[in-house]
């Protein structure tokens, strides 16, 4: 086992999730480089004390999720076009089955999450909140 530290969640599935992110995020290019690195940063951060048990199933999520589409379009989620990317993902999250509905919107979740909780995102949108709450607002 190795001691190094704690083992990324997302590293080998950098791909699948900045398509996953490209479809839904409001402006298909919201991220640069530096942006998505700086959200992936931020969702490896929210994991790093959940149960190996999630960050597995996380990781099979993503997975699965990219090669799902191979079935019906013969290209991964990573190799579809924007549009049809979206239109994929919105169709597992009406799905009837459970699991695939929480896995889409908990993968949505964190990358909302790496998202909006940059500075230059929040600064880019105008949100003000300050963690001092009203009192600290001019």
């Amino acid at each position: 086992m190795d001691q190094s530290g704690p083992q990324s969640v997302l590293r080998s599935l950098r791909g699948p999730l900045r398509a996953f992110g490209g479809a839904i995020l409001s402006d298909a290019d919201a991220l640069d480089e530096d942006g998505w690195l700086a959200a992936e940063a931020i969702i490896e951060e929210a994991l790093a004390g959940k149960p190996e048990g999630i960050k597995r199933q996380i990781r099979l999520f993503l997975r699965v999720v990219n090669l799902l589409p191979l079935l019906t379009t013969g290209r991964t989620l990573r190799a579809l076009p924007p549009e049809r990317r979206l239109e994929f993902l919105n169709r597992l999250q009406r799905s009837s089955v459970m699991p695939i509905r929480r896995g889409v919107w908990g993968v949505r979740t964190l990358i909302f999450m790496g998202y909006y909780n940059q500075d230059e995102v929040r600064r880019r949108i105008g949100y003000a909140a300050d963690p001092g709450g009203w009192e600290a607002r001019p």
